[in-house]
């Protein structure tokens, strides 16, 4: 079953009306038509605690996860998956300028792996979960990159150093975890033979401009979406895990409950969605 399908429950009445709709390859052929004349309608937003939780992953449990042209990042048979957390302040698009404060802000959460230097800074998601109904609709109808999950038990709460993450999706799709902030820039031991410093690493892991999502109609096809980050590096706090409960899904990748995640947060930064194109290399 493709990935990006749209989970929902009996008790969820708006989507399950809509279901049938998002998934509709006739109504996203037609948006897709649509989109490749008007243009692209800029999306912004300011997020904060964005969490990241990454774990090294043997890439020949997840090499034949994704379609062909996907290339992962691997290094010395490892790959990197991330989960990263945040809150957005008033998601919505640019055009409306002042008028974006009147935009919700949803909670939002991707999980995702790495290209290789092939497609540099590119990340392929495999899932997108927000906590409101309406970007999921909005996000499924405009857009082939955001195949945004319903996740309505989704808490992200940060008190003084300390973050709170749970959600709750189905099996596979579900986490919860405590971490804190410390002034101990230290990286795991077994990512240094990756990367030559904790610095290397985050940079590595935060500064990407391009994300691939698989049709929701066919998964075989793909497209990219563009952002832009401005990310303040020196800003970037080390952290600490708490108490992490860990998602169904790392067993699939070989993993285990206990497996160590390497996690740091990004207090707030500039979010911007600036285009979007069908990837040829899928056709």
């Amino acid at each position: 079953m493709n990935r990006h399908r749209l989970k929902w429950s009996s008790t969820w009445s708006i989507l399950r009306f809509f279901a049938p709709i998002l998934s509709c390859r006739f109504v996203l052929q037609l948006r897709r038509m649509v989109m490749r004349i008007l243009p692209f309608m800029r999306l912004q937003s300011q997020v904060s605690n964005v969490v990241y939780l990454s774990w090294l992953v043997d890439v020949e449990q997840v090499r034949q996860r994704y379609p062909d042209p996907v290339v992962l990042w691997e290094k010395q048979g490892k790959t990197i998956f991330t989960i990263l957390t945040y809150q957005h302040q008033h998601f919505g698009f640019t055009f409306l300028g002042k008028l974006r404060q009147l935009m919700p802000s949803p909670r939002q959460s991707n999980w995702r792996f790495y290209l290789d230097e092939s497609k540099p800074k590119t990340v392929i998601f495999e899932q997108v979960i927000v906590d409101q109904a309406l970007y999921v609709i909005g996000g499924r109808l405009a857009s082939d990159v955001m195949p945004a999950q319903y996740a309505p038990n989704f808490q992200h709460q940060r008190d003084e150093n300390a973050i709170h993450t749970r959600i709750r999706m189905d099996e596979d799709y579900s986490f919860s975890s405590d971490i804190h902030i410390t002034m101990q820039k230290r990286l795991p031991e077994a990512w240094q033979s990756l990367f030559s410093s904790w610095e290397e690493a985050v940079q590595f892991l935060v500064d990407q401009d391009h994300a691939w999502a698989e049709w929701v109609d066919q998964p075989t096809r793909m497209s990219q979406g563009d952002i832009n980050m401005p990310v303040q590096f020196q800003q970037i706090q080390a952290a600490e895990i708490d108490k992490l409960q860990t998602p169904q899904l790392l067993q699939q990748f070989g993993l285990d409950d206990d497996a160590a995640a390497f996690t740091f947060v990004v207090p707030k930064l500039d979010f911007y969605v600036v285009g979007e194109k069908v990837l040829p290399e899928s056709q």
